[in-house]
């Protein structure tokens, strides 16, 4: 029994220095602070913005959009196709396989190809997954992997 008094005591001074701390720390008013508030004021703003109404969405894309030098087909390639067309992802073409994209090409033509990368085929989504991608900018990087698999055009 005299344990248990001695481990309640432990505990109620334990309890009195969290207190006596708390009390410390909250009396510190950050209103007073500038440089605090700020930090609160963005570490409370909302990270993202959900717009259901579709011509508001277009408003908010077309206001979010950067404007940039136009990328190359290689840095097309680079940046968004080889996520895929390196490892064949979904049944993606492989970049360098010389066979599949003579096919694609003597079959479908060149410019339904781009068409396909534009609006999408498959599993690919359109441009890629980059809706920042011009049709020209899709237009070089279709022929660049058709060069890189050494397709002549």
């Amino acid at each position: 029994m005299a344990n248990f008094s001695k481990v309640m005591a432990a505990l109620g001074v334990i309890f009195a220095i969290c207190l006596i701390a708390a009390g410390t720390i909250a009396s510190v008013d950050i209103r007073d602070d500038e440089g605090a508030q700020a930090q609160m004021q963005e570490r409370l703003a909302p990270i993202g913005t959900v717009i259901t109404d579709p011509d508001m969405l277009v408003q908010a894309s077309a206001a979010e959009t950067v404007s940039r030098e136009p990328y190359s087909g290689a840095e097309v390639v680079e940046r968004v196709c080889a996520a895929c067309h390196i490892s064949g992802v979904l049944g993606a073409p492989k970049i360098g396989d010389n066979a599949t994209w003579s096919q694609r090409l003597s079959e479908k033509g060149l410019e339904t190809l781009v068409k396909h990368s534009i609006e999408g085929f498959n599993s690919m989504p359109p441009r890629g997954g980059d809706a920042s991608l011009s049709d020209d900018e899709v237009h070089k990087a279709v022929e660049h992997l058709l060069e890189r698999s050494d397709v002549a055009i």
